[in-house]
Order: structure tokens, then sequence, then C-alpha cells
């Protein structure tokens, strides 16, 4: 009964909360915030970089590229005959060649792990020549979203995507790399995403100027989005633990990340790899569960699913049980949302709608499956499928 009743409930307050929204009730209720209104960050405010992420290290005044797991190398021998091998960097960053087992590649460069070999092998032979060469690169990849021109090239379709870093690479390089931008995007308003947070950068301001803070360095994990000049007509609240709270309206063909990055990205308390998405079907509340955790790391896109109008994604920051557990933490978001302005600020918290959300609920009864995933919303596990 009482999950009835909070159901019912929740309908009840987003009908109205809708109703608002679409026509006013006397009340003040904050803005639909439109994604192309979004304020770019202060120019004093540094995009951070993870050293353990970075493509490449400068030698001798030039980048060159850190070896890491997963990235496959020829490496060659020159002595009376020539030895040549592939050989792929283990997870324990380890490689074997020739004689030797169990030598450190990763987080080297090529030109080190050169040496390394040489030095290696010259207990054994007499002044080794040894070449390393990367023809694969698996370890640092990044994702391409978002208004980008779709072309093939050298039988690979390029666009949208998951890319490998092979060194030293700006936004600006990757979205050329990829193919470029679509006419209609929106160069001034590109968004990165880094260890869940987001970044707006001008590339108007780089092409135009040459101004170089805009164009960032990709690290491994980085997420490019570029919006495109699409008409915005769905309307998307976002919940708890986003830097900005709020009523956004987003394009036709809007998904998940599109939707958290214009949201500032997750708080450092978010649960990232327990995100609900809830949406009204047949008159009833649904949720579903997105992992933010293996799309950002794992570029598992079946996470990165199409909103409808109207949805709600609520970030937590402790772990949620069924669904009247999530209804009882949004409804006061929800209510919230309706107050007078006046009122509403008494509720925030530096400007974010949040509540305590209090311990861990104990088990998760989700079944129904999202569209375009392929597990339940909630079966309580992170592995790979």
């Amino acid at each position: 009964m009482t999950g009835l009743f909070r159901s019912g409930r929740l309908i009840q307050v987003l009908g109205c909360f809708w109703s608002i929204v679409a026509i006013g009730c006397g009340s003040s209720v904050p803005p639909v915030t439109n994604v192309a209104e979004t304020p770019p960050l202060p120019e004093s405010r540094e995009i951070p970089m993870d050293p353990a992420r970075r493509s490449f290290t400068e030698r001798l005044g030039f980048p060159e590229y850190i070896i890491g797991v997963g990235d496959v190398m020829d490496l060659t021998l020159r002595d009376i005959d020539v030895n040549r091998e592939e050989v792929t960097v283990r997870p324990d960053g380890n490689v074997s060649f020739s004689m030797l087992e169990n030598v450190r590649a990763g987080g080297l460069t090529p030109t080190e792990l050169d040496e390394a070999l040489t030095m290696a092998l010259s207990q054994f032979l007499r002044s080794p020549k040894i070449d390393v060469e990367v023809t694969e690169h698996h370890s640092k990849m990044v994702s391409l979203l978002g208004a980008i021109s779709v072309t093939d090239r050298a039988d690979t379709r390029m666009g949208q995507g998951r890319y490998p870093l092979k060194g030293k690479t700006t936004i600006l390089d990757l979205i050329l790399n990829a193919g470029g931008a679509t006419p209609d995007a929106q160069l001034d308003n590109v968004t990165l995403v880094r260890d869940g947070t987001s970044y707006r950068v001008d590339l108007q301001k780089v092409l135009r100027t040459g101004d170089p803070r805009e164009n960032a360095v990709l690290q491994g994990g980085d997420i490019v989005i570029v919006q495109g000049a699409s008409l915005r007509s769905k309307k998307v609240i976002l919940l708890g633990e986003v830097l900005r709270p709020s009523v956004y309206m987003f394009p036709e063909d809007a998904r998940v990340m599109e939707a958290l990055s214009q949201a500032g990205g997750l708080t450092e308390d978010a649960v990232r790899d327990d995100i609900r998405l809830i949406r009204v079907e047949d008159g009833e509340p649904r949720m579903y569960g997105i992992n933010f955790e293996r799309l950002a790391t794992r570029g598992d896109y079946r996470q990165n699913v199409a909103l409808r109008n109207d949805d709600i994604i609520y970030v937590p920051r402790s772990f949620l049980g069924d669904v009247n557990d999530v209804i009882t933490r949004i409804e006061p978001l929800l209510t919230v949302l309706l107050l007078p302005a006046s009122y509403r600020d008494l509720y925030t918290t530096g400007g974010g709608l949040r509540v305590d959300t209090g311990d861990p609920a104990a088990g998760v009864d989700f079944t129904r499956t999202l569209p375009g995933t392929a597990k339940p919303a909630g079966d309580g596990s992170n592995e790979d499928d």
C-alpha cells in the first residue's frame, strides 16, 4: 500500500511540476536551462591532469609516447640474424623478449625501453642493436561524441567512437583526426568530461586567436562531446550529486552522458556505478540503472542510453534499494523545485539541490532492463557481461 501511495504521489508531483514549467502557476520555479546557455568556466580554473593517464612525456624537448598495458610492439634484435617478435604489454606492465623475461615496459617511452633492453641483453650479447616500435595503441583510449562527421578512411569508418591516444593529442587534434565536426557543430560549446567532472571549452576561440588554453591536451579516459544545433525539445531533470542540479532542455538525440556533462559532471560523493534513470511508463514510474564508471572508463556505450522527455536522472551518494527508496529520496527534491524561489533557496546547499541520502540500503530488487542494455537495472553486479 505504501509503495502504491508513493508511486502515485510521485506521479502527482511530477504532473504538477511539469505543468508549472509549461504554463506557470503563480510560483517562482527555477528556469529551464538550455544547454547552450551553460556559462563557461572561469579562465583561471585549470583542467587537472592525472600523470598516470598521460599519453606522452617530453624527451629532449619533443613529446614521446608512454607505453601502457595492452599496447602491441614490434621488438627487433639485429645481430647475426634478425630476431623480430611481436609482444603485448601484459597487465603487470611487463614483456618478455628473446632471452629476457619480465622486462618492465609500462610507463616507459619506446626510447627508454630500447635502452633497458639493450642493457639487459648486453649480459649475453656484445653490443646488441634493438629497435622498438609501437604498432597498436590500446592503453589510453578517449571517447568522442556528438556533432562529428562520418567519413571512410582506409577502410575504416570514422566519426563518433573511441580512439587511442598515440602521443600528445589535443581536443582539436582528436576532432580533426576523427573526420571533423558537422556543419551545425557548436565549436564554442565543446564539453570535456574528465574523471566525472565536465569542463566547457571554446574551440572557436582557439581557431580565432590560437589561444592554447582552450585546447586541452587529452589523457586516457577523457570524453569529448561536441554539441550540435539541434532543436531542443526534451525536458530532463537532473538531481542529486551533480554540480548543477536543475531542469535542462536537450535535443531529440540527447543521451545520458550529454545530460550529466551539462549538469557539470558528478561530485566527489557520487556513486558512479549506481545512477538511476526514472521515467513514467503507462502511468507508473519505472527505474533503470546506469553505470557511469563502465561508460567512462571502459567505453560501455550501452550505458549511454537515449533520453526521453520528462526523464529524471538521480545521482545518489550511497547505494539505493528498491523503487520506493528512490522515490522517497527524490520526492523532496522535486517538491523543492515547486517552492517559490525565496523559500527554495533555504533548502539548497551551495546552489545544488541535495538531501542527506542516509546509509546504504540493503538489497536491490529490480528486474527491468533498460532498452539498449543487456542486464537488469539493479542486479547488484558491476562485472563485465
